[in-house]
């Protein structure tokens, strides 16, 4: 008897008690006969890994016998699509093993199940004979009554599950550019079940997604997007793929319309957009492993942004702590350098009560130093192109060095003292057009004159001698 007769059997049986006055149970049988018939919409087990060795002999020997499929055991059919496409030795090139399995699926339905588990788990667009399945799989569906299908039909019909060349694309779009949640959209398409929500498919999808997204994420629903997209990418807050491979792949799709067109991010995506990156591949500059598939472009990019994400916070929560009446022309020069694509990199160290505030800085996630024997000052690290400034959060003198000398400060060191930060620097050239005469020593340059732009033209003079950056007062005059 099979599982829907018995439950109707079971429902006139309820009745029949109800009629009678019975009480019903804290549970009502139909409720569990409801679940049961739920449950056989789960993935069936993967059948450990000796056993589907000793289902490989088998198959391999029932190929070469006289009697051909028909020497193989029906048990042994009904596992050999999780062997069909596995990653090493797909047994779907076996011939005429398809043909047994497809004979064999009309009648039962377990083998039906199997059929299609294996073929999810073991998708790959290019995988043999993995459209033909597909195809059969359609065909079995659409020509069999059983009720324990149809959502097997409603997910081929919404999303074209089954058509090998199409399913995933027509997927990614709708977890992208759906106004549905990305929880329900997977459930209709039955790829909700944990098996299946880190199978073969799943991954095509996912490959499909990556190819999507840069479109979708300069859009006007760009934020929308990289939210829907975090729902797929990362249920549960943990990545659904983690190997290098997809952390390569995750970077530069998520990157790809900054590094390849070099437009400038919305400000709303670029925030969800580093701390996803942020959450789930780690700060490239203190976790380079994490990127190394990720390619020279879009490491580039992350790390101007962690660059201007240090600036922000340089200025915006270190301000709390600093004095200096020339503050905001300060942040006026760096910001101008910034836009103007000079900063390469830059690295915060904060004294030990700035320390304990910039924990509430979410941009920084973390990704800053310790300034020693500073309790409320702090500095910032600049590289541009092959030189390192210091800026201090007070009255501090600015100073330079080539990336190359001795007496530079390391980039990305978790702490630092006053001394690792004031060794001897470059001399800061005049600029008679600002009025400015540098600074001749290595002692650094104070930042007098700033409302003339006096120490801004020695820099901006020194950035362009060094670095080709040519800025002028209308770009770092704040305004």
């Amino acid at each position: 008897m099979n599982h829907t007769a018995e439950a109707l059997k079971t429902l006139r049986a309820a009745v029949e008690l109800l009629s009678r006055g019975a009480r019903l149970p804290d549970v009502p049988e139909s409720a569990r006969m409801v679940a049961a018939l739920a449950a056989g919409d789960a993935a069936p087990a993967l059948p450990a890994g000796d056993v589907l060795q000793a289902v490989r002999q088998r198959l391999q020997q029932a190929v070469h016998s006289p009697q051909g499929w028909d020497a193989a055991a029906p048990r042994d059919l009904q596992d050999a699509p999780w062997l069909m496409w596995a990653d090493k030795a797909p047994l779907a090139t076996l011939d005429g093993l398809l043909e047994a399995v497809l004979r064999l699926a009309d009648r039962r339905a377990g083998v039906r199940r199997t059929l299609i588990e294996g073929w999810l788990k073991g998708f790959a667009p290019d995988g043999p004979r993995i459209a033909e399945t597909g195809r059969a799989i359609r065909r079995l569906i659409t020509g069999n009554p059983d009720a324990r299908l149809q959502p097997w039909r409603l997910a081929d019909s919404g999303y074209h599950l089954f058509d090998a060349a199409h399913g995933p694309k027509t997927l990614a779009r709708h977890i992208l550019q759906s106004t549905d949640p990305v929880p329900d959209l997977l459930a209709r398409a039955c790829l909700d079940d944990p098996l299946r929500a880190v199978s073969g498919y799943m991954r095509a999808v996912q490959d499909e997604v990556f190819q999507l997204a840069p479109e979708c994420l300069v859009g006007t629903a760009g934020a929308t997007a990289m939210a829907r997209l975090t729902e797929f990418l990362a249920p549960n807050g943990r990545l659904r793929f983690s190997e290098p491979e997809v952390y390569g792949q995750l970077a530069r799709s998520l990157l790809a319309p900054w590094t390849t067109d070099r437009r400038t991010p919305d400000d709303l995506v670029r925030a969800a957009v580093q701390s996803f990156l942020l959450a789930h591949l780690r700060d490239p500059r203190l976790h380079p492993e994490r990127w190394l598939k990720a390619g020279d472009e879009a490491i580039a990019e992350m790390r101007h942004w962690l660059a201007r994400a240090s600036l922000n916070a340089f200025f915006e929560v270190i301000g709390d702590y600093a004095y200096d009446k020339h503050w905001r022309y300060r942040e006026a020069f760096w910001s101008a350098c910034l836009e103007a694509g000079g900063i390469n990199e830059a690295w915060l160290a904060l004294g030990s009560n700035v320390h304990a505030s910039a924990r509430a800085v979410r941009d920084l996630n973390g990704a800053y130093a310790r300034l020693d024997g500073h309790a409320d000052q702090s500095i910032l690290l600049l590289r541009v192109r092959n030189t390192i400034f210091c800026e201090w959060s007070h009255n501090g003198k600015l100073r330079a060095w080539p990336i190359d000398w001795k007496t530079a400060p390391r980039l990305y060191q978790r702490n630092y003292s006053r001394d690792d930060v004031t060794g001897s620097g470059l001399p800061f050239p005049p600029n008679p057009r600002y009025g400015s005469n540098g600074r001749r020593d290595s002692g650094g340059l104070s930042h007098i004159g700033s409302d003339s732009s006096r120490w801004q033209g020695s820099v901006a003079q020194m950035l362009a001698d060094r670095a080709g950056i040519h800025l002028t007062h209308h770009d770092w005059m704040p305004t």
